[in-house]
């Protein structure tokens, strides 16, 4: 390796590792008053990162559990793009036995999959 590339290497080396440094929480620069920075918080994962698209001429109910037969607890009009945790199997609709769990407000809820274009591979729920 001639020295000019060697040099090189090096200078790009170093640059990365002081970039690294400068932007290590632990080694953050103390503020005018001595306390040393704090690391902002880390984001927590989405709980529903799976979507779907609302399918039919109407609305479909979000459900208090899989069947059709439990309370509504809220609605999502044709067309909309909804956020989905994971499938459970509950009661058959129309040939379809899947269930979505969608958030509602103070929680979740189920929509029937027969109603609900799968967006991204939805998993099973873990029990």
């Amino acid at each position: 390796m001639s020295i000019r590339k060697a040099a090189a290497t090096l200078v790009a080396t170093a640059a990365l590792t002081l970039g690294a440094l400068a932007t290590t929480p632990s080694l953050a620069a103390a503020d005018s008053e001595g306390q040393k920075a704090q690391a902002a918080p880390v984001a927590q994962a989405n709980p529903y990162p799976y979507r779907g698209k609302v399918l039919g001429n109407s609305v479909v109910y979000k459900r208090a559990k899989p069947t059709t037969r439990s309370d509504i607890l809220g609605w999502a009009d044709s067309g909309t793009i909804v956020r989905i945790q994971c499938k459970v199997i509950g009661q058959n609709v129309l040939g379809n036995d899947r269930w979505y769990r969608v958030p509602v407000r103070g929680g979740h809820g189920y929509m029937s999959a027969r109603y609900v274009q799968n967006l991204d591979q939805i998993p099973f729920c873990r029990r």
